[in-house]
């Protein structure tokens, strides 16, 4: 059963597994669905066709589900946010349902969401994303697993940020960041691979040293993105990392972003 406090308003038509608690004056809407162990603290609002997984929690102020900021929607259409299990959202958190009818903004598990995070509509998060404090990603943008955007990042509207990706702080990106690399800048470039992050994650010597070649392949020999990428397969086996990082280049549509030593050597 769940735990409701008496402050808390949850609209009929709201579905709540066994073992959610809902905090002093919640709101939840008709059309949510809650999975079991899922927490709102107090002061959380969740509207929308909006379905949480399991064992998520919802601080103070977190809104999910509410209305694309954006002037395409149509009012009182089904549009969705749906999100994973073990996700964390911190005070002030702010994640929107898609824009048009039947589309959805997808969260998947373990990510972090820090105060005042935002992720808009129709966007795509992996899984144990980190945004910090104030980091925000436009609509139809994806941030794949484990990457992390630090405070005051800024990602443009369908820009993509990798595997693995690490951005600092007051960064702003309206193309896409690769994967295993650490950039920063606006619309700046990549300074160094991720090697702590990998290290983290559990890489091994030579799946590091791989993602080393790459670098210095792509960021800092001065080629074409094209000869870049020929080279890379010319020179390193075909291992997982190696064609994570060859498949996201290839299915850029924004461009990706270049070396920040090298400025402008993308062409």
């Amino acid at each position: 059963m769940a735990k409701i406090h008496p402050s808390a308003i949850v609209e009929d038509g709201a579905i709540l597994a066994d073992g959610v608690e809902i905090g002093p004056l919640c709101y939840v809407g008709p059309n949510v669905k809650i999975g079991e162990g899922t927490r709102l603290i107090a002061h959380c609002n969740v509207d929308g066709f909006t379905t949480l997984g399991k064992n998520n929690v919802l601080h103070p102020f977190a809104a999910l589900g509410q209305p694309a900021q954006d002037h395409a929607v149509v009012p009182g259409a089904a549009t969705y946010l749906n999100v994973g299990d073990d996700n964390i959202f911190r005070e002030g958190t702010a994640i929107h349902t898609g824009t048009t009818p039947e589309s959805a903004t997808t969260i998947g598990n373990g990510n972090m969401f820090m105060n005042g995070s935002h992720v808009a509509h129709n966007c795509k998060i992996g899984n144990n994303v980190h945004f910090i404090s104030l980091a925000v990603a436009g609509g139809y943008a994806e941030v794949h697993d484990r990457a992390i955007l630090s405070g005051l990042v800024a990602i443009h509207q369908f820009t993509r940020v990798g595997k693995l990706a690490f951005i600092s702080g007051c960064s702003a990106f309206s193309q896409d960041v690769p994967p295993f690399m650490l950039a920063e800048g606006r619309n700046g470039g990549v300074k160094m691979y991720n090697k702590v992050g990998l290290q983290r994650a559990g890489y091994t010597a030579e799946q590091i040293s791989n993602i080393k070649h790459i670098f210095k392949i792509y960021f800092r020999s001065g080629l074409s993105s094209t000869n870049a990428i020929a080279k890379i397969k010319e020179e390193l086996p075909m291992t997982e990392e190696v064609m994570e990082f060859i498949n996201f280049c290839a299915n850029t549509k924004k461009g990706v972003i270049s070396g920040s030593e090298k400025p402008g050597h993308r062409s």
